[in-house]
C-alpha cells in the first residue's frame, strides 16, 4: 500500500540516489512504498532522465526487424495477388483482388516514405538493399 502524502526532502534525496544507482522505478517505488508515478514525478522534478539507452537500442532494433518482416509480408501479398489475377475469371473475384492489391500497395507506400529524416528513411534503405539482393543471380 502506498504511503500517500507529499514526499519529504530527505525521502526525495534517497529516491534520487536509488534511481541514479540504476534501479528501476518499480523497484524504488516498492522500497519507498510509493506509487511508480510519484517516483517518476520526483525524477522529472529533479531533471533525471529515466530513459535507459539499452531500452532505446532494443526498441530501435526491434523496430528494424519488425519493419523488415512487414516489408517481406507486403511483397508476398502482392506476389499472391499477381498470381491470383492470372486465373481470375469472375467480376466478383476481380473486385476482391483489386481491393487486396490496393491495400497491399497502400501499405507498401506507408513503409517506404521518401523522408530520409524519418523512420521511413530506414525502410526505404531496406527496400533498396532488398532490391539489390534480388538483382543478384
Amino acid at each position: 500500500m502506498s504511503k500517500g502524502g507529499p514526499v519529504g526532502e530527505d525521502e526525495e534525496r534517497k529516491i534520487l540516489e536509488a534511481l541514479e544507482s540504476g534501479r528501476s522505478v518499480r523497484d524504488v517505488a516498492a522500497e519507498f512504498q510509493r506509487a511508480t508515478g510519484t517516483i517518476s514525478n520526483v525524477a522529472a522534478r529533479n531533471g533525471l532522465d529515466l530513459e535507459r539507452s539499452a531500452t532505446k537500442k532494443a526498441a530501435l532494433l526491434n523496430s528494424c526487424y519488425a519493419s523488415e518482416a512487414r516489408i517481406r509480408l507486403i511483397g508476398r501479398g502482392l506476389d499472391r495477388v499477381d498470381k491470383l489475377l492470372r486465373t481470375c475469371d469472375s467480376a466478383r473475384d476481380l473486385q476482391a483482388l483489386a481491393m487486396a492489391s490496393a491495400i497491399w500497395i497502400d501499405k507498401r507506400r506507408q513503409e517506404e516514405t521518401t523522408d530520409p529524416t524519418g523512420r521511413g528513411g530506414e525502410i526505404r534503405a531496406l527496400f533498396d538493399k532488398m532490391s539489390g539482393e534480388e538483382a543478384r543471380p
